[in-house]
């Protein structure tokens, strides 16, 4: 099929008048960008124009890298002098009440918040929150979750817990604990003649370092996370270190963990947030301020032996037994015992 030459004719004009059209609305766009534009102001109404302002742009200023030797200061808390100051002595009180056994809240949550109904305001009550292979029993962006425990039906718990007049303690394992140490090499204790590589435990465990800066940061974004969920009271485990000669370990190990009680209590305790430790050792030096030694297996007929040697001058305050008898000898000392013990 031919096209005429009168076609073509036209046609040709056409497509000449639309690239004049289109290079017309180029200019026009360019002149916008480059010369209304600077008039342009945009307001929550939107953008209009303002022909008082300078024609000028402002000289600006260059950013610049910070110095090389510009240091910056972590802040884990802003806290009042009343809140950081020790609580005096005679504003204390004992605590009693009840642990949760970590296999029921793995296989039954729903009956221990059926048991937990009961209690009278006041009571504590102790649950685990996280395992020595660092994984979460509730949401948090500090590590991954366990797969061993319903999450959901742990968060719904732990809440119920907080919105009650209970008096509610969390416990972790402190310097057991797998999955940071393997992120977190430098924080981690080696192995002897390992080049680097740390020692784990016969459940395959890392141990961390308790002098190393790294860790106490760790534990103190997970304390001050837990009290500001509302938690009354915190208790590490594993607050020791592991039982064998094969780590690479400088200086006095019962000094070492000393040092980092007192400075894991002087960022996360106050008058009315308790920071504990459980160790095995009677004798541990609790540092200053509102804390605890928590104490498990204790035969009833030692606990005034156990007592003498415990370093506080207030153990009815200060020391807390974990026990599964009803020994009212224990009753004299913070005291927890199972919850299937209140029924």
């Amino acid at each position: 099929m031919s096209v005429s030459y009168r076609i073509r004719q036209r046609l040709r004009r056409f497509f000449t008048a639309l690239a004049v059209i289109i290079l017309a609305a180029l200019v026009i766009y360019l002149v916008w960008l480059v010369w209304v534009g600077r008039y342009v102001v945009y307001t929550q109404g939107g953008a209009k124009l303002d022909f008082s302002l300078s024609p000028t742009f402002p000289s600006g200023q260059e950013a610049l890298p910070p110095p090389t030797d510009e240091t910056v200061r972590i802040v884990y808390d802003e806290l009042s002098p009343e809140e950081t100051t020790p609580p005096a002595a005679d504003e204390q009180e004992p605590i009693s009440g009840y642990y949760i056994d970590l296999a029921d809240l793995k296989t039954d949550i729903p009956g221990v918040q059926a048991q937990l109904e009961s209690l009278s305001p006041g009571t504590a009550v102790l649950l685990d929150l996280k395992d020595p292979k660092g994984h979460f029993y509730y949401p948090t962006s500090l590590g991954q979750t366990a797969s061993d425990i319903d999450i959901d039906q742990m968060s719904a718990l732990i809440e119920d817990l907080l919105s009650s007049d209970l008096y509610v303690i969390g416990r972790i394992p402190a310097f057991r604990d797998w999955a940071y140490g393997l992120t977190h090499v430098d924080d981690g204790l080696p192995k002897v003649g390992a080049g680097g590589a740390l020692w784990w435990d016969e459940d395959y465990c890392y141990w961390l370092d308790p002098t190393a800066q790294g860790t106490i940061d760790y534990l103190t974004q997970i304390v001050l996370e837990l009290r500001l969920k509302g938690f009354d009271e915190v208790v590490f485990t594993e607050f020791r270190f592991p039982d064998t000669d094969q780590i690479v370990f400088e200086g006095s190990r019962s000094q070492a963990l000393a040092d980092a009680a007192a400075q894991l209590a002087a960022n996360c305790a106050t008058d009315r947030f308790c920071l504990s430790f459980a160790s095995e050792s009677y004798d541990f030096p609790l540092p200053e301020g509102n804390c605890r030694l928590y104490l498990e297996n204790v035969p009833a007929a030692e606990i005034h032996n156990v007592v003498d040697q415990a370093l506080t001058d207030q153990p009815e305050i200060h020391l807390l037994f974990l026990t599964t008898v009803n020994d009212t000898r224990f009753d004299e000392y913070c005291v927890l015992r199972p919850l299937s013990s209140a029924y």
